[in-house]
């Protein structure tokens, strides 16, 4: 066997780099860093961008990569991250990325449907639901809604599904506008839906 043949693609092919690709992920640092100023200021950042832009990847790899590497010096290095997919039903989706963030205890009785309530209850659901998660104390949260676009399908959809998708924008802003929790939005956008 050849030295040549044991050589691996560092390219991922369609799907975006993840976090623990950071080796492989270069060329971004300046947009990484502008990221990560911004996010600072604002708590909400939108990562706009043509499809097939690299928008995720600088997301999930340069920026959740250099967060937990302490890269946002005054926020520190203690970070927990859900990433989520709006889809056709984004409380449930945004409930789920929680779980999976081990948030919240997936062998509890009625986790999702708890979880689920206590997020469409008002504005202030996902401020709720991290308060009363199992987020480490000294730790930052850090919600990527990663293609954000989907939420935008629900403009054509019946009233009640435009309203959750109202709801769920208007959860994410009033998240990220209060300074009591350490919360902090990222979205990804293809450029096409602005």
């Amino acid at each position: 066997m050849s030295a040549k043949s044991n050589l691996t693609n560092p390219f991922p092919g369609l799907r975006s780099f993840r976090s623990d690709e950071d080796y492989l992920f270069f060329g971004r640092e300046e947009q990484t860093t502008e990221l990560m100023e911004r996010l600072q200021r604002n708590r909400f950042v939108a990562v706009v961008g043509s499809s097939g832009g690299g928008k995720s990847s600088l997301v999930r790899c340069g920026l959740l990569s250099h967060l937990q590497g302490g890269g946002m010096v005054d926020a520190g290095a203690h970070w927990e991250i859900a990433v989520m997919h709006p889809g056709g039903n984004p409380l449930a989706q945004l409930a789920n990325s929680l779980i999976e963030a081990d948030l919240y205890d997936s062998e509890e009785e009625d986790v999702h449907a708890n979880l689920a309530a206590t997020l469409g209850r008002s504005q202030f659901g996902l401020i709720e639901a991290i308060r009363h998660s199992d987020l480490p104390k000294g730790s930052n949260f850090l919600l990527v809604v990663d293609q954000f676009e989907e939420i935008f399908r629900f403009e054509e959809a019946v009233a009640a599904e435009s309203e959750i998708a109202n709801d769920f924008i208007g959860m994410l802003l009033e998240a990220s506008a209060q300074a009591d929790l350490p919360l902090y939005v990222v979205t990804t956008m293809r450029s096409d839906f602005i």
